[in-house]
């Protein structure tokens, strides 16, 4: 008797509720200049703050789709003005303390140097230590169609380091990262799904990068986009040692522009390690290359030797989110727009209620003929938030909507500012 009084009760209030939104949609519709500009003005402040939200998210909270990413530490330096180099390739933007100098990229043999001393020493607070930079404007020829795309150059543990595995072949190991070693190269998911039709037959294939011939080994997983600056979004990846092929060796030391610095660092702590041990393990590695490569003084006024107080460190962050430098040149803007839409939104929200209040008022007459007719007060209440709820509801709807359009358009706005 329990059960089929609790299902009759359920039923009951299943059919009061769907009264209630049906009388609601027919008071709506009654008044539809005020339930259009209800719900265009809700949708406006939905539809705003779910862009810079996604915006948000990607730029300042998402962390990378990698195995365990907090435990992944991004590697800088700073030193003091004296200290020199021959220059520096990609974006940067390190935090500096008054009377230095930062940068996030490395020398490549400085990369080396450190790596050989974390893999000489037993107790490294280190799992893995890798390398990777950008490739950007590659001439790309698959079949018969050529165009410019995005790619990147990573060191052979870089795959191992992230732990992530290609959906399709394999990675880049280090046997691919030794010179003389054959060109290889991973297509992105989504430019294997764009230029290859998602065809898996595809591995083995050549692909023409910069006039070079590369075979296709992996495609990465979907999502999967790299630890570059949070714009760049490379389409293949090949090793830092098939890089003088598409660089003619501009980068590892060419005549006119020797060693450069263009590495970006990142590593996996150890179980229970802590970045400012890792940061310790490598710094006197790290300290002892950049002083030998550094250049000779350029002014008479430039010291041959550094006073110890200039000589570089590194700094060690967290590698969870990949490269911070572009995301430190947003986060200011991005989170004043974010407070300035916050705004947009509750103003929309206090004229929603005060066009809610007004209406209202308009609404006395009835609300006290349904009274006399012996309507209860809390089947008032009911129905006039079920009104409400319906009001939210659809303008939610319609800011879904909105934050969609906003978000393709930015994706465009971002891919014609990249040359995309």
């Amino acid at each position: 008797v329990k059960e089929v009084t609790r299902a009759m009760w359920g039923w009951a209030a299943l059919e009061r509720l769907w009264q209630d939104v049906r009388f609601g949609l027919r008071m709506l519709s009654k008044n539809p200049g005020f339930t259009v500009i209800a719900i265009i003005t809700l949708a406006l402040g939905i539809g705003a703050n779910t862009t810079l939200f996604s915006v948000v998210d990607a730029v300042l909270l998402k962390t990378l789709p990698v195995k365990e990413p907090e435990a992944l530490v991004l590697f800088e330096w700073q030193a003091g003005l004296s200290f020199r180099y021959s220059g520096m390739s990609g974006y940067v933007s390190v935090p500096e303390a008054p009377g230095t100098q930062a940068g996030s990229v490395f020398r490549h043999e400085v990369f080396a140097q450190m790596l050989m001393a974390h893999t000489s020493a037993p107790e490294s607070p280190l799992s893995d230590l890798f390398a990777f930079a950008p490739l950007p404007y590659l001439s790309a020829v698959a079949g018969h169609q050529a165009e410019i795309i995005n790619g990147q150059a990573v060191s052979g543990g870089y795959f191992a380091g992230l732990g992530v595995q290609p959906m399709l072949g394999r990675a880049i190991t280090n046997e691919d990262d030794k010179p003389g070693a054959a060109p290889v190269v991973l297509l992105s998911h989504s430019y294997w799904q764009e230029r290859f039709a998602a065809d898996p037959a595809v591995i083995g294939q050549s692909l023409q990068l910069n006039q070079q011939a590369f075979t296709i080994i992996g495609v990465t997983p979907p999502g999967f986009i790299g630890t570059l600056q949070v714009a760049f979004r490379p389409a293949v990846t090949v090793a830092i040692a098939s890089e003088p092929l598409l660089c003619k060796g501009c980068r590892l030391g060419s005549a006119d522009r020797p060693g450069r610095w263009w590495l970006n660092l990142l590593g996996r702590l150890k179980p229970g390690a802590t970045r400012e041990q890792a940061r310790v393990s490598l710094n006197n590695a790290f300290q002892a290359a950049a002083l030998e490569v550094m250049p000779p003084p350029r002014k008479a006024n430039e010291p041959a030797q550094l006073n110890p107080q200039e000589y570089p460190g590194l700094r060690a962050e967290s590698g969870s989110r990949g490269m911070l430098d572009e995301r430190r040149e947003y986060t200011p803007t991005i989170s004043g727009l974010f407070i300035v839409v916050a705004l947009v939104l509750l103003v929309a929200c206090a004229n929603l209620a005060n066009f809610l209040l007004a209406r209202g008022a308009v609404r006395n007459a009835e609300l006290s003929v349904r009274l006399a007719l012996g309507a209860g007060r809390w089947r008032l209440l009911r129905q006039l938030l079920t009104e409400s709820l319906l009001l939210a509801a659809l303008g939610g709807a319609l800011g879904v909507l909105f934050a969609l359009w906003g978000n393709r358009a930015l994706v465009a706005l971002t891919d014609k500012d990249m040359g995309l």
